[in-house]
């Protein structure tokens, strides 16, 4: 009960500091112990939707709403359905170039991987600002998606497009086609699927996000990239991971700038991964969590447009892990996801202290060594 109280005044002081709440009502998730009640719902507010892969609900109600539904027993919890900006705006476009292997994907050791796995027909989902849908260097590989912000932020249900263009950098490292322009991604047969759970400004609720993770369980996907990341923990947004690793999902993010714990890559059932320079050197993301490092600086990949773009950040480690996932997943169709995170981990190429350690976790991933590991025993 202590717990609840504590929680219930927290929140009432987010809801007279912040600028995105209304003053007299708020936008909550509110999840249940068991199936949510939305007679129950109804009586406190407006009930907005209904998650079936977490028993909560997104509700609209006032303040005293809120204190009175945590003191009740059917309620495992209320959190803020926070409105974050999660990712940036890419910059530096360029013009459609020759065909090249992008330092990152070399480094990792992809292009020697091919030989044994392409990632054919491996399902993965990036959760984001969407995919540029007619990109040359994509267009093959997009198989579906879905936009969970529209209708209430001007978008068609089924615009998946990227207005953005973060969404479409990270899809390009993962999957860029092999063909004769731009660029080839880590996992270049692998299938694409746009979930676009943030805005034109890289903005997004914690909601958005839970139902693109509950259509990615919905629709079986085998692979999900977060190239995201907030400095707080948000509860219904860790029980989705656990829900979609228990299903069999393999689930990356990116681990948050210089010593921050990010969310959702502290939780366990996500792999967490910092971002290495041309040098292998990662000096700043660290932290208990960390699984493993990727190359994320001056990193090629593909924008809106049908452009390219050259850009660094934590986000662009973590596509590189989800491609070497999907080539793994390929070769082993028949592996859990557990399995194929042990082998992720046990194939890394250490780097800094011997063994895992807080700045590169179990290392670098490798893609050769991945594909080419001879077995692993159940996780």
């Amino acid at each position: 009960m202590k717990k609840i109280v504590t929680g219930v005044l927290v929140f009432c002081l987010l809801l007279s500091v912040s600028s995105v709440w209304a003053p007299e009502t708020a936008r909550v998730i509110v999840v249940f112990n068991n199936t949510p009640d939305v007679a129950l719902l109804s009586q406190y507010g407006k009930v907005d939707q209904i998650f079936h892969v977490i028993p909560a609900a997104v509700v609209t109600l006032s303040e005293y709403s809120v204190e009175a539904l945590a003191r009740n027993a059917e309620i495992k919890y209320v959190q803020p359905d926070y409105y974050r900006q999660f990712v940036t705006t890419p910059q530096n476009e360029g013009e459609p170039l020759d065909q090249v292997i992008p330092w990152g994907v070399d480094r990792v050791d992809a292009d020697r991987a091919w030989q044994y796995s392409t990632g054919k027909k491996v399902k993965v989902a990036v959760i984001d600002t969407g995919i540029d849908v007619d990109h040359p260097d994509l267009e093959e590989n997009i198989h579906g998606g879905i936009n969970t912000i529209a209708p209430n932020q001007g978008y068609e249900p089924d615009d998946i497009d990227d207005d953005h263009g973060h969404g479409t950098f990270c899809a390009g490292i993962i999957a860029a086609v092999d063909n004769d322009i731009g660029v080839i991604g880590v996992a270049p047969d692998a299938w694409l699927y746009s979930v676009k759970v943030l805005n034109l400004s890289g903005s997004g609720y914690i909601s958005d996000i839970i139902e693109g993770i509950e259509w990615c369980i919905d629709k079986e996907m085998q692979v999900i990239n977060m190239s995201f990341g907030g400095y707080e923990d948000y509860p219904a947004l860790h029980d989705a991971c656990d829900a979609a690793w228990d299903h069999g999902c393999i689930l990356v993010a990116s681990e948050g700038p210089c010593g921050y714990t990010a969310y959702p890559a502290a939780y366990s059932s996500v792999i967490a991964v910092a971002a290495t320079d041309r040098e292998d050197y990662q000096g700043c993301e660290y932290g208990a969590e960390l699984e493993l490092v990727a190359p994320g600086e001056e990193i090629l990949s593909t924008v809106p447009g049908g452009g390219y773009a050259v850009m660094s950040g934590t986000s662009f480690g973590c596509p590189h892990v989800s491609g070497t996932a999907a080539l793994v997943i390929a070769i082993h169709p028949s592996y859990t996801n557990g399995m194929v995170r042990r082998i992720l981990q046990m194939t890394a190429e250490d780097l800094g202290a011997p063994g895992w350690d807080p700045y590169y976790g179990f290392g670098l991933v490798d893609a050769e060594a991945a594909v080419t590991y001879p077995g692993v025993t159940p996780y």
